[in-house]
């Protein structure tokens, strides 16, 4: 008996420790999702999502991890290799509330472009990200399978970096200054740059791959920045057609 439990002891002690670690990011149909529970339930490992809904999980293959999330339909996968290849991403299902209320905002007013604006905004997105990041950190989709597909591309650019570059823009700052911006907007990222509304957050995450320095924020470079997002938006949209194609060619076979 006490032979059969030190080889037991013995098993998972040995799987835990050969584990590998999954990195990735979780969405729902239009952005991350920050606060999913991830249980591997075959290792009785658990973590959770962080702000930017990413998560590191040790696992091998065969595993199996249940995904878990108020107002969220709970999912389980069973651990594939490629899981530990880049940066791999898990989508979300939101619950819907066929009760919800709709709210109808007033109309806006216009905004008013003003240089100091400009630079508190730009200096609200890099204090919030340093907060929430710490000073030292340097089922199918509504929209179809398009947009994992890109994410998955998107994750695998994030294998190509060695390395965390300090005072880069990242995810979350990229969100907040197309958010709240007067001049870097979302309108113009969707008429202007050509990326449709629903892969917005994708390319914030394309972008955050490119390491654009912080210092590119300030107002007199704002020029040399949207000639970056230009370009950027450029290469982000081949993307988009390489997923679509693969999409095509999937349906055909």
């Amino acid at each position: 008996m006490l032979r059969k439990l030190l080889f037991v002891l013995f098993t998972v002690s040995y799987s835990i420790t050969n584990a590998q670690a999954i990195n990735a990011i979780v969405y729902d149909s239009e952005e991350r999702v920050k606060g999913v529970k991830v249980l591997n339930i075959t290792q009785k490992v658990l973590t959770v999502t962080n702000e930017q809904g990413e998560f590191t999980i040790k696992a091998n293959p065969r595993d199996t991890l249940s995904f878990q999330s108020v107002f969220y339909k709970p999912i389980f996968v069973i651990v594939k290799e490629d899981y530990f290849e880049g940066t791999y991403v898990f989508e979300l299902q939101k619950i819907i509330n066929e009760l919800e209320e709709v709210n109808i905002a007033s109309k806006p007013k216009p905004v008013v472009f003003a240089k100091d604006k400009y630079n508190q905004s730009l200096n609200d997105i890099i204090t919030k990200d340093k907060e929430l990041r710490g000073v030292t950190a340097n089922g199918a989709s509504k929209y179809g399978v398009d947009f994992i597909r890109i994410a998955k591309m998107i994750g695998k650019l994030f294998k190509k970096k060695t390395q965390d570059i300090p005072n880069t823009l990242k995810y979350d700052q990229l969100k907040r200054l197309f958010e709240t911006n007067p001049f870097f907007t979302q309108a113009l990222l969707t008429n202007e740059l050509k990326v449709p509304e629903q892969y917005h957050s994708l390319y914030y995450e394309f972008c955050e791959t490119k390491n654009i320095l912080e210092s590119k924020l300030n107002y007199n470079t704002r020029l040399i920045l949207l000639d970056d997002f230009t370009l950027y938006a450029s290469e982000f949209m081949v993307i988009v057609e390489m997923a679509e194609e693969q999409a095509k060619d999937t349906k055909k076979n």
